[in-house]
């Protein structure tokens, strides 16, 4: 049995329902298991049902570890979930897989957007480097925000949370657990300090160098 410490976006050990704690040089993050998505494949199926179907199916994947937490804030009359699945249908295709990954919100929320966010390969093997600038009329206050990523490669999931890089830093770079060649997707997103808001998620792909 694992436990996770400080909430949902705390340290992990062990394995807690669908998520699995691991370590990557000294950073905690979880792996979150993907064989959990039912993607509905029979032939009567109508193509929306293919989309809908492989959204929902993520959704559920994801409905403890961020939805939940995460989308409760935005959400009006419907759940969570629902407002995650109408935000991303259109991320998918009709076989019900992610066909346009920039598509894909994995958070939303009040905090602000940096601008001229940028998810690029660091020169350094099993790295990648995020820039991004300060907002004009943005507060000084959230210069303490943390960053989290989300990373996905090829059904793999990775959530890497409240890492150690603030708003104010404007970069960061940061080791993730996949090999040198590999491409993936990384979602970046800010976080406040008490967990209670958080921005929308920015997307790069990253082919590792």
């Amino acid at each position: 049995m694992g436990k996770i410490a400080q909430g949902a976006f705390g340290g992990v050990s062990g394995k807690v329902g669908n998520l699995v704690g691991s370590s990557w040089k000294g950073i905690d993050y979880f792996r979150i298991k993907a064989d959990q998505i039912h993607d509905p494949r029979t032939e009567k199926q109508m193509s929306q049902r293919h989309r809908f179907g492989g959204v929902v199916g993520f959704a559920n994947l994801l409905r403890e570890e961020l939805i939940n937490p995460i989308w409760k804030h935005k959400a009006v009359r419907m759940t969570p979930s629902n407002l995650f699945v109408q935000t991303n249908i259109q991320a998918f295709d009709n076989d019900g897989k992610i066909g346009d990954p920039s598509l894909l919100k994995i958070t939303v929320g009040k905090l602000p957007l940096p601008f001229n966010a940028k998810i690029k390969a660091s020169e350094d093997p099993k790295q990648i480097d995020i820039s991004w600038n300060r907002m004009m009329s943005e507060s000084s206050v959230r210069g303490n925000d943390k960053l989290n990523l989300f990373i996905m490669m090829d059904g793999d999931i990775v959530l890497m949370p409240e890492l150690d890089a603030k708003r104010a830093d404007l970069e960061a770079t940061i080791q993730v657990p996949y090999e040198p060649g590999m491409t993936i997707q990384v979602y970046a997103f800010f976080s406040n300090l008490d967990g209670t808001a958080y921005s929308d998620s920015f997307h790069g792909e990253v082919t590792l160098n």
